[in-house]
């Protein structure tokens, strides 16, 4: 049996094995050698974590189609670019992970832009601080979302299914890792936030301030960022010490499960990050004194 056979036949097993696996492991990380003080409410935060990770563990089991079998679908029938010209393996394994990566990006991207696309996404962002188990911390909803944007874009670039299912074994990995609270020596970050989306890198995406907010879309390889200019490599304020969530909600209430799976609904919350980018935009001019120049700890 080759790999892609292999991967098609046992990846989803695969990605099990390393999501529990990593996350046992960068939990232990995270006691030893953290970034960031441990936060008041972490039984809390975790709770809440844990809960959306479960349900998001059945609604991915029940959603109907996925990319690889949307995939394999388009793959028979021929369509999509990359079924309709032929390249060497090394260049259609990177052109595959590239433009699958490019779905994960803009994806995001649109999340963050369109108003009713931000109210399911906002829950990631609810959570005041940053672990490894934030990396779970979605709205059932997003993923039927994501795929319904993803799908055409699946079958137009004609992404081989088992490249695919490469791009979502190496997505496990970065992206537990990515949300941990585990410190990365600095010169290695400062090379290797340039190749793939590093601890400190993603933590800015999760800034308060809404330009980091609207920054760092990339899951794995931050090259569409660098590419759209929405690649931010520091924080304003050092990493230590930045705040983390959404300014509209903090405390307990970012932590309650059953309002974070009602809070589509709600309309205390900004409408789409952009909202408050004036308002942010003031802060920083003229308020500058105030604020931590960031370094690369």
């Amino acid at each position: 049996m080759n790999l892609s056979d292999w991967l098609l036949a046992n990846g989803g097993d695969l990605q099990i094995v390393l999501f529990f696996g990593l996350f046992a492991l960068l939990v232990g990380a995270e006691r030893l050698v953290p970034q960031r003080p441990v936060h008041a409410e972490r039984r809390a935060r975790w709770l809440a974590n844990i809960g959306l990770t479960a349900l998001n563990l059945v609604t991915l089991a029940a959603l109907p189609l996925s990319f690889i079998s949307i995939a394999h679908w388009a793959s028979i029938e021929g369509w999509g670019l990359l079924n309709l010209i032929a390249l060497p393996l090394p260049l259609a394994v990177v052109a595959n992970l590239l433009l699958r990566g490019f779905i994960s990006f803009f994806t995001h991207f649109l999340a963050h832009k369109i108003p009713i696309l931000w109210r399911i996404h906002r829950v990631h962002h609810l959570d005041t601080e940053m672990d490894v188990s934030t990396t779970v911390r979605f709205h059932p909803m997003e993923f039927a979302v994501n795929l319904a944007i993803g799908i055409p874009l699946v079958v137009g670039f004609g992404l081989s299914p088992w490249m695919l299912v490469l791009y979502e074994v190496v997505d496990v990995c970065v992206t537990l890792w990515s949300h941990s609270n585990v410190k990365l020596p600095a010169a290695v970050d400062r090379v290797l936030r340039y190749l793939v989306v590093t601890p400190n890198l993603h933590r800015i995406h999760h800034s308060t301030w809404q330009p980091e907010t609207d920054s760092n879309f990339s899951a794995v390889f931050p090259i569409w960022d660098i590419i759209f200019r929405t690649f931010r490599p520091t924080p304003r304020r050092d990493h230590r010490i930045m705040p983390l969530g959404l300014e509209e909600i903090r405390g307990s209430l970012a932590n309650r499960l059953l309002w974070l799976l009602l809070s589509p609904l709600q309309g205390s919350l900004q409408d789409s990050p952009s909202e408050s980018s004036e308002r942010n935009r003031l802060e920083a001019e003229f308020t500058p004194n105030q604020e931590v120049v960031a370094n690369d700890h």
